[in-house]
């Protein structure tokens, strides 16, 4: 009985074997499976703002005037950012904070009549360095608490423009930003006042 056993797995495992050996023509292929049904497509968000990561405002900045109680004075500030280049491609704005407590700021050029006579503030642009200067027709000594500031605005690197400063000036003034209103020009590009 053992040897009928035995001789039944041998041939049960040769029956299995020769039918796992064999090998038909392949079949045709099968039809195409149902697609998936794909999510709806969101709507597109609108575009931002064109952004300047390169803009820069300088801390506020004490004169030290080269004349006081007279018709004219100056004082200059240094920056190495004010390149040649910078002053024929970028913008530079410049601010004076009247009494040295942000309530009182004003765009260079700047001027005023004061008990009759007309006092005039301007910025000067040189390569490395800014300069501001007060004249009038009487002697004047400015408050002493004023202090100066500028944004430094470059041409866009995209830009195509063979006036990239006028650019600059339209694009600010297309969004709705004055150059003199010093909180609007802050404020659009993210600087600290």
């Amino acid at each position: 009985m053992k040897t009928t056993q035995k001789l039944m797995y041998v041939i049960m495992i040769a029956v299995i074997a020769a039918f796992a050996s064999c090998k038909g023509e392949t079949g045709p292929a099968g039809p195409a499976g149902a697609d998936g049904t794909d999510g709806i497509n969101g709507t597109d968000g609108t575009n931002g703002q064109d952004g300047n990561a390169n803009v820069i405002a300088s801390s506020w900045i004490s004169p030290t005037w080269s004349a006081t109680n007279a018709t004219y004075g100056y004082f200059s500030y240094a920056d190495a950012a004010i390149t040649k280049d910078f002053l024929s491609t970028g913008v530079i704005l410049s601010y004076m904070d009247w009494y040295g407590d942000t309530t009182n700021i004003y765009s260079v050029p700047y001027s005023y009549y004061q008990a009759g006579n007309f006092i005039s503030f301007d910025d000067n642009l040189l390569v490395g360095s800014i300069k501001w200067f007060f004249s009038t027709s009487v002697n004047y000594t400015p408050n002493t608490g004023s202090k100066f500031r500028y944004v430094l605005i470059p041409a866009s690197t995209t830009s195509k423009s063979a006036n990239p400063q006028q650019e600059i000036l339209y694009n600010l003034d297309k969004v709705g930003v004055d150059v003199n209103n010093y909180y609007q020009v802050m404020d659009y590009y993210g600087l600290k006042y």
